[in-house]
This record gives C-alpha cells, sequence and structure tokens, in this order.
C-alpha cells in the first residue's frame, strides 16, 4: 500500500512539473511574441524608409508609416504650430509681459553705458550705418528748412501786426542803444574824408547855381572852408544832448510805424529769390556742422543719462512692445509660418525625424514594448490553464 502511495504522489508530482514547464513555455512564448510584435509594430513606424520592391511588386507596409505619410504629418505640424501654438494671442500675450519689458529694458541700458564709455563721432556713427552725411549737404539741406519754415510761418500770419512778435522783444535800452549806434556811426562818416570831399563838390555846384551871389561868397570864403564849417557844425550837434534826443525821437517813431504795419511787408522781401539765397548763405556760415560731425555723441548724451535712462528707454520699450504686438498678425501672415513649418519637416531626412521622436518617446516606446510582453505573457499563461484544464 506504501509503495502504491508512493507511484501515485511521483505521478502527481510528475504530472504538476509537465504542468509548470508547459506554462512556463506557453508564458515565456506569449511574452516573446507580444513583445516582438510591439517592437516591430514600433519599427515599422519608420522602417523601412523607402518602398521596397520584388521585381515590380511592391512589398505590403513599405515604406514606414511616417515616411509614406511624412507630407501629411509636415501640414498636420504646420497647422498645429500656427493654430494650437504659435498663435496671435499666445505671442501678444508674451510681449504684453512685465517681466520681459524689464529684462528688454535692462539690456538696453547695459548697452547704453557700454556705449557712454566709447568715443564715437557722429561721423564715424553715421559710416558705421552707412549713411553718407556730408557736412555741405547738411549745411544747405538746413538752410533750406529754416528758410521753408520762415516762408511757412509768414504766409500763415502775414495778416498780423509786427508788434505782436517785436514790441515784447525790444525794450527801451534797445532803442536807446540803436539811437547812440546810429549817431556815432553818423559822426564817423562826417569825418570821412570822402564826405568832406562830397560837400565841397555839393557847396561848390550850390553857389555856382545861384550865379554872382554864389560866386561872391565863394570869393569870400572857399569851399573847404564852407565844408569844413558844416561839417564841423553837424558833428557839433550830433554829439550835443539836442542832436542825440532829436535821433532818438525818429528812431522812436519809426520803430512804432514799423510796429503798426503787417507782417506781409516783410512776407513781400522774403518772397524774393534773392533774399533767400541771401539768408540761405548767411545761415550756412554760420553753421558750424563740421564742429557737430566730429563732436563724441558721447558728450552729447552723457548730461542726460538719467534722464534716457528714467524716460526716454522705458518709453521707447513700451512703444517698441506695442508696435510688435500690433503687427503680430501681419508679421505671422508675412512668415507664412505654417508654410514654413511644412518646408522644413519636410526638408527633414526620414532618419532625422525617427530621431527627434525617438528622443522624445523612447521611454514610452519601451514600455509599450514591455506591455507586449506583459499582455503575450498573460495570454500564454490563460492558454496553458486552459490547455491543462481541457
Amino acid at each position: 500500500m506504501q509503495e502504491k502511495d508512493l507511484l501515485y504522489v511521483v505521478e502527481r508530482w510528475k504530472s504538476s512539473l509537465e504542468n509548470l514547464i508547459l506554462i512556463l513555455v506557453m508564458v515565456g512564448v506569449g511574452s516573446f511574441i507580444g513583445g516582438l510584435t510591439n517592437s516591430i509594430a514600433i519599427k515599422m513606424l519608420f522602417r523601412p524608409y523607402e518602398a521596397k520592391y520584388i521585381g515590380k511588386w511592391k512589398i505590403p507596409f513599405t515604406p514606414g508609416v511616417i515616411p509614406k505619410r511624412r507630407d501629411q504629418l509636415a501640414k498636420q505640424l504646420g497647422q498645429l504650430v500656427v493654430n494650437h501654438l504659435l498663435t496671435v494671442d499666445s505671442i501678444q500675450k508674451k510681449l504684453a509681459d512685465r517681466h520681459l519689458h524689464c529684462n528688454v529694458e535692462e539690456k538696453i541700458e547695459q548697452e547704453f553705458d557700454h556705449f557712454l564709455l566709447k568715443s564715437t563721432s557722429i561721423q564715424q556713427l553715421s559710416d558705421k550705418f552707412g549713411i553718407n552725411l556730408q557736412s555741405n549737404q547738411l549745411k544747405e539741406k538746413i538752410a533750406e528748412k529754416i528758410v521753408e519754415q520762415i516762408r511757412v510761418y509768414l504766409q500763415e500770419h502775414h495778416e498780423k501786426p509786427i508788434k505782436l512778435w517785436l514790441e515784447q522783444a525790444v525794450t527801451d535800452e534797445d532803442i536807446d542803444k540803436a539811437s547812440a549806434f546810429i549817431r556815432n556811426k553818423g559822426i564817423d562818416l562826417l569825418n570821412n574824408e570822402e564826405t568832406r570831399q562830397k560837400m565841397e563838390d555839393v557847396i561848390q555846384q550850390y553857389a555856382q547855381s545861384k550865379g554872382f551871389l554864389g560866386n561872391m561868397v565863394l570869393s569870400m570864403f572857399s569851399r573847404e572852408e564852407l565844408a569844413l564849417k558844416v561839417q564841423r557844425l553837424v558833428i557839433e550837434y550830433l554829439r550835443s544832448e539836442k542832436g542825440y534826443q532829436w535821433i532818438s525821437r525818429a528812431v522812436n517813431q519809426e520803430w512804432s510805424n514799423l510796429l503798426e504795419q503787417d507782417l506781409k511787408i516783410a512776407e513781400s522781401i522774403f518772397e524774393k529769390a534773392k533774399t533767400q539765397d541771401l539768408l540761405k548763405k548767411v545761415i550756412q556760415e554760420q553753421l558750424a556742422v563740421e564742429d557737430w560731425l566730429e563732436k563724441p555723441i558721447q558728450t552729447i548724451l552723457t548730461p542726460f543719462t538719467d534722464q534716457v535712462k528714467i524716460k526716454i528707454i522705458p518709453l521707447l520699450t513700451d512703444q517698441l512692445f506695442e508696435k510688435l504686438s500690433n503687427n503680430v498678425p501681419e508679421m505671422l501672415n508675412q512668415l507664412e509660418v505654417e508654410k514654413m513649418v511644412e518646408n522644413q519637416v519636410s526638408s527633414f531626412p526620414t532618419s532625422r525625424i525617427e530621431e527627434i521622436i525617438l528622443s522624445i518617446s523612447r521611454k514610452e516606446f519601451k514600455l509599450i514594448t514591455y506591455l507586449g510582453a506583459l499582455l503575450g505573457g498573460l495570454i500564454g499563461l490563460i492558454q496553458a490553464l486552459l490547455f491543462i484544464m481541457i
């Protein structure tokens, strides 16, 4: 009886071992097939890169899914970028980010400080940017602009009296200075030898025009004596207080008359080509353009450093971002981002696309392979159990 029991136990153990081996084999085969199938399926997404033929017969499933659908993939990626990634709203939202504004302002300030450490003339700066600045041309342009502005101003205000501009600009002290200047110039003119000679000629002509009486006066006094006498009398009168008051009254009267005139009297003079040419010439002679061009621009900007950093740079930055934000739709339309992405992806080698996708999803693909092996093993286990039960 004990021998039969021993044999029964051996047979049961042998049967269990066979069943265990069967289960392990079927689980192993199922896992291998499941993992291999998923791995091949993943490979078939990319491989082969090109269609394979046996003679004229095309082998099915060649090329791989992604190489076969690359053009469609490129188009879909372009639409994805434009419709969901690089959208107008997303770009405008980024441009409205104050942190970005502050970063840009800080970068501009750094570049501005670096620029101030240099010594760059306006001429050098213009040459760097390919701008041809010639001093003569600048003088001409500036003079033309000034003259044009004066002409326009005179046309717009020609019916207004001159006193609106000059009455407050010229004081009594200025009138006194003008009167003194005229008196001094008059005295200098009378003291001139040429003036005395002219007076002698006038006296000679006047005396001769009076006939006998004139000749009698010239016989008593020479024309030189009469001219010298008249010259001294006029000079003494001009130097006297009465003479000065006379000149001052005359200047004040003429100034008052001028103030009551309309600006059109100046317009009529200004409209003459000779007047404008003369004014342009005077302006060009007074413009020190050569010195401006050779002067370092840093010396001009340094006194305004704080204002530039506090007011100008933030204002320019805000205007720059506002301009960019307003033009985002047009910029994207001009760039044709969708077409650009599509062309770029289409030009990629399939191996490059595979490398990109695998670099992103390599871990997930491995998990898919392992999942296939797991599912294959489970299926093998179920099959083994069913086989044993049946």
